[in-house]
């Protein structure tokens, strides 16, 4: 141990300060000593057998060194069976005696040369023995040489104590303050920034190399075979996607099969250029798209027939305009039909070919149908299934409807539907349940006119009624007519008293005379009807209430007969659809349904 010592204390500097530290030690030993020779004294009064402060070799404790820099460690006091007597220490320990005093305690100035003049407690009462092996305490340094640090640093202990010395203490008085902005504020004491509190990513590796960082491998040596595996099947997927969609652009822009789809994409013909084969690609994919879009076929109703033919095609919405649907809590779903929609539909059948054009789907709407119109007055039905799907809209384009434009009329209550085709519509307020509702009948004498004068093209009929609520401006329109007609009747009897006016009612109201011609026998000749004062829709409109009260008695009388007919041959259809069925079924097993 005291070889250690010695080893340590080789600079001169390192020796002063343990001659210095060896000074201090002695004085505070003695004193120590002095305190416990005290007590131990008193303590032995008792009858308690004195302890034995000598040692084996006959120095005193507090002269024996114990390693270390110079320092002692505390006596070991012996306790002895026949010897009970103090030891005495004022020989030896000349600090610790009846004459010493605080004075020869002071630590010597700097100014002495000699170690014995600078520390006297040095060398009075040392074993000559030891003193002679401790030559680091005779050196000439003083303390104030003494450079070298006789402590640990605090940041050598607590890396951040340099941080917190020059950070204030928080005002706990304010409350607990977070540690958050302490904690990622500054850098920490190598310099390098303080470590991420986001616990969500990995840490960074080291640039050094070490540590648990990526630097001494490669990238690919993490990567597990799992993953490896998974990489190259998403690889092989890319690369199969983009072989289809190369293969997929190529079959798509070959040349037209047929002249039908050259003639009808006259942007992209055929040719083997690569511009013409992606022009014919990009149609023939928006033709695929269009499927979805567009109506299911090209020509929504069948061409004509002429034993049906109507001259002009009636296109009538169904929700809001014939029928009012609401929900509430004590009803649930309720349906209401508008006020005059039978007589509107059996009336108009004589006149139109009427379709009803709705956009909900055909099995909400056909249940509908077959209760608003169990006798079939309309012709045609077409579903959400028939409109044409554009920028979130179902539109009514009639241009797929397969008859001429200038004889159709369409009546709606949302602009949107007839957005393509305004020209043709009708627009009416959306009936929402009223009982004296009297606007769809009002239309009648107005639609009944049209086909009265039969007009060469609608949409010019309906152009000078843009704006207006047409069944107000209609009366009014007659009713200017029918004074005009009466003034230029009343002259002309004048003129000619016993003549029929009949070719002057066709000049002036601009209709060939052939219109004239009548075919029912009990309706009286138009030279009868100007005889007594009736215009050209006077005799129309009492011929077709003629027609509709016949239609009315036969519906009447044989109503419940056609239903109950048309029930039966729907149940007979069904029997003999599913006898086709079993028929076919049992024939993929090689037997034969009939028989069976």
């Amino acid at each position: 141990m005291l070889s250690r010592s010695i080893a340590r204390l080789q600079s001169p500097g390192a020796r002063a300060g343990a001659a210095t530290l060896r000074n201090t030690s002695l004085k505070s030993t003695s004193t120590v000593w002095g305190r416990s020779m005290a007590s131990n004294n008193k303590n032995n009064h008792g009858g308690n057998k004195p302890l034995n402060f000598q040692s084996k070799s006959g120095a005193p404790p507090s002269s024996r060194p114990t390693g270390g820099s110079g320092g002692f460690s505390a006596p070991q006091p012996s306790q002895s069976n026949n010897q009970s007597r103090r030891p005495d220490l004022s020989k030896r320990q000349p600090e610790a005696g009846q004459s010493a005093t605080t004075a020869r305690n002071a630590t010597s100035k700097p100014s002495d040369t000699s170690a014995a003049s600078r520390n006297p407690a040095s060398t009075e009462g040392r074993d000559p023995a030891i003193s002679g092996k401790e030559s680091e305490l005779d050196t000439p340094a003083s303390p104030s040489d003494n450079t070298a640090p006789q402590s640990s640093p605090p940041s050598a202990t607590d890396p951040g104590a340099t941080q917190t010395r020059n950070r204030p203490l928080p005002d706990l008085t304010q409350g607990i303050p977070s540690t958050l902005e302490y904690e990622t504020a500054g850098s920490t004491t190598d310099g390098r920034p303080p470590p991420s509190l986001n616990l969500t990513e990995s840490p960074e590796p080291d640039a050094s190399g070490g540590g648990r960082g990526r630097g001494e491998l490669p990238a690919s040596a993490y990567i597990s075979s799992t993953e490896r595996k998974r990489n190259r099947v998403a690889n092989f997927m890319y690369a199969t996607f983009a072989g289809l969609s190369v293969g997929a652009t190529i079959y798509l822009g070959r040349n037209w099969e047929s002249e039908e789809e050259e003639e009808r994409h006259k942007d992209a013909p055929s040719g083997w250029s690569l511009t013409l084969m992606w022009k014919r690609a990009k149609a023939r994919l928006g033709d695929q798209i269009n499927y979805y879009n567009e109506p299911a076929f090209p020509k929504l109703l069948p061409d004509p027939d002429p034993m049906f033919e109507r001259p002009y095609t009636l296109v009538l919405s169904l929700e809001d305009m014939l029928i009012h649907s609401e929900w509430t809590r004590e009803h649930g779903w309720r349906m209401a039909k508008r006020p005059g929609v039978d007589y509107f539909l059996r009336y108009l059948s004589q006149y139109y070919e009427l379709v009803i054009f709705t956009s909900q789907p055909w099995a909400v709407a056909e249940p509908i149908l077959r209760k608003l119109d169990p006798y079939h007055m309309v012709m045609w039905p077409l579903f959400r299934e028939a409109t044409l799907y554009e920028n979130g809209e179902y539109v009514k384009e009639l241009s797929y409807l397969n008859r001429d434009l200038s004889k159709v009329i369409v009546i709606d209550t949302k602009p949107s539907h007839v957005q393509k085709q305004p020209e043709n519509a009708i627009i009416l307020e959306p009936w929402k349940g009223q009982v004296g509702d009297t606007d769809l009948v009002a239309l009648i004498p107005f639609l009944e006119y049209i086909h009265t004068m039969t007009y060469s093209d609608v949409r010019k009929v309906l152009e000078s009624f843009k704006g207006t609520h047409i069944p107000t401006e209609f009366a009014k329109r007659e009713a200017l007519a029918r004074k005009k007609f009466e003034q230029e009747l009343e002259i002309e009897r004048k003129k000619r008293p016993k003549h029929s006016g009949a070719g002057f009612l066709a000049n002036a109201l601009g209709i060939k005379s052939q219109s004239m011609m009548m075919t029912d026998p009990n309706e009286i000749t138009p030279a009868e009807a100007f005889a007594q004062g009736k215009m050209i829709q006077d005799i129309a409109r009492e011929r077709g209430q003629r027609n509709y009260e016949l239609l009315d008695k036969e519906i009447r009388e044989n109503g419940e007969k056609w239903l109950k007919e048309e029930a039966l041959n729907e149940e007979k259809a069904k029997e003999e659809g599913m006898k086709a069925m079993k028929s076919g079924f049992m024939g993929f097993f090689g037997g034969s349904g009939e028989g069976k």
